[in-house]
């Protein structure tokens, strides 16, 4: 990856979050009564996805990492980053956030679920959410670090986002940039642009 700066580089999928404003089945039913309901309708946004938000992980590549375990610091840090994404998500307006805390099983309980092939969304739909959030921190050494986001549809499973940056330094700071910088530029602002540009073109068509 190209690096330029404190963040080197992102990944991410585009217009995500489409697949949970399509209409839902059934709806082709009603179509016929629409009327004025249906102009009206092209400026209502979306309703608020829910979303599960998991604890944040930390995958430690360091030597002896693994089996020493987060440190005491560590587990401090990533609770702080847990409660910054909430609050960010929350605030965007786009999701309503689910209660995680009733979520069940060995892989929630020992914040594995970046390894588990996608069990968060299970999860997640066991909560009542749309969709699930992991987001982990991976340690190759003190220096050198990436955070990734992950989200996936509970219906399906289907992993519907992931973006990536590199970090550097271990500090509440390095780690509350980058993760700023996933929400607001790989999440919230491409899908607010989004149902921007479709509430125009819908706007336009009338």
């Amino acid at each position: 990856m190209a690096r330029s700066g404190k963040i080197i580089a992102t990944t991410a999928s585009a217009a995500w979050l489409a697949l949970l404003c399509a209409p839902a089945q059934g709806a082709q039913e009603t179509q016929g009564v629409q009327g004025a309901q249906g102009a009206q309708g092209a400026d209502r946004a979306p309703p608020p996805i829910r979303l599960a938000v998991f604890d944040m992980e930390l995958d430690d590549f360091t030597a002896g990492g693994p089996i020493a375990g987060e440190s005491p610091a560590e587990t401090a840090r990533l609770q702080r980053m847990t409660g910054l994404a909430r609050e960010l998500l929350a605030q965007s307006g786009l999701f309503e956030l689910v209660d995680t805390r009733a979520a069940a099983g060995p892989m929630v309980a020992g914040h594995w679920l970046r390894k588990c092939n996608g069990c968060d969304a299970d999860a997640a739909a066991a909560l009542g959410a749309q969709m699930s959030f992991v987001g982990f921190f991976r340690k190759i050494s003190v220096m050198e670090q990436t955070l990734e986001l992950r989200i996936r549809d509970a219906r399906t499973g289907a992993l519907v986002h992931v973006s990536q940056t590199d970090l550097r330094g271990e500090t509440d700071e390095s780690w509350s940039r980058a993760l700023k910088f996933l929400i607001r530029y790989e999440l919230v602002e491409p899908e607010t642009a989004r149902r921007r540009r479709e509430g125009l073109a819908a706007r336009a068509d009338r």
